[in-house]
């Protein structure tokens, strides 16, 4: 069937989530380890090596894909590790990584890495011209930001051969794509090194001339989820081939009734 071109990729946070999301369809599998990616303040929704190793056998049993969140931003101290998580990455027979920080990307070709390239949607690519400096650097495909239109996902996927992925369901953020500095002023935990507050998800009493405007708290900053499961022919239409369920910290009911819905709905196509 046709719908089985297009890849419906599912979040898992814990061992137990991953056999209830291949069973309801998915495609591909993306988590994280315990180090270097953007869940950094809930460690046991993180996989360790040993995990990892678990996952891949698993997944690829099954000729499923697993993708592994490399998507934080790194400092200089932290290059000599993370390279050695990358041998190991590539020694477990992972299928990509999602990167936001373009530093792993040159990293990946010094030390001769071979795992193919995603770019996280952390990145904020929202045109073109961003798209072909990643075709330059060597991603295999981009994760576009959630800010873009229609019409701008269809431009973009018809100017580049990288494959095009695109979130369907899930939590929204109130920034610009994740790009957020909100828990580092009202907590000093960065979103963009993985230890965000969800200060957004925060009820909040609204003030005018320093005067209360309503009296409940209510939560001003919390965008209602993304669903775009009625929209899933013009985003097939505009060029995506890779759709994106939200939620590596779900429940596995959760994950097992979103996952099944959009196989079915894929799968008509």
């Amino acid at each position: 069937m046709f719908g089985h071109d297009l890849e419906l990729l599912a979040p898992v946070g814990k061992m137990n989530r991953l056999q209830a999301v291949v069973d309801a369809g998915a495609d591909a599998v993306y988590l994280g380890g315990k180090r270097f990616n953007m869940r950094a303040l809930r460690a046991d929704f993180n996989f360790s090596d040993d995990e990892i190793k678990q996952a891949a056998d698993i997944l690829h049993q099954k000729n499923k894909k697993l993708y592994i969140t490399v998507n934080n931003l790194y400092n200089n101290d932290e290059i000599s590790e993370l390279g050695d998580y990358l041998f190991f990455l590539q020694d477990t027979g992972v299928d990509a990584l999602i990167v936001q920080d373009t530093g792993v990307a040159e990293l990946c070709s010094r030390l001769k890495i071979k795992i193919p390239l995603h770019a996280s949607v952390q990145m904020g690519i929202a045109n073109l011209e961003a798209v072909k400096i990643l075709e330059e650097n060597g991603f295999e495909r981009v994760i576009l930001s959630k800010n873009l239109s229609l019409e701008e996902i269809t431009a973009i996927a018809a100017g580049t051969d990288l494959g095009i992925e695109y979130f369907v369901h899930g939590d929204l953020c109130i920034s610009h794509t994740g790009q957020c500095y909100m828990s580092s002023f009202t907590a000093s935990q960065s979103g963009n090194r993985g230890r965000c507050q969800k200060p957004c998800r925060w009820p909040y009493q609204l003030l005018e001339n320093n005067e209360e405007k309503y009296n409940e708290y209510q939560y001003l900053l919390a965008h209602k989820d993304l669903c775009l499961y009625s929209h899933l022919p013009e985003l097939i239409n505009a060029g995506v081939s890779s759709f994106k369920i939200e939620g590596r910290m779900h429940s596995p009911e959760y994950l097992s009734f979103m996952v099944s819905t959009y196989r079915q709905a894929l799968d008509r196509f």
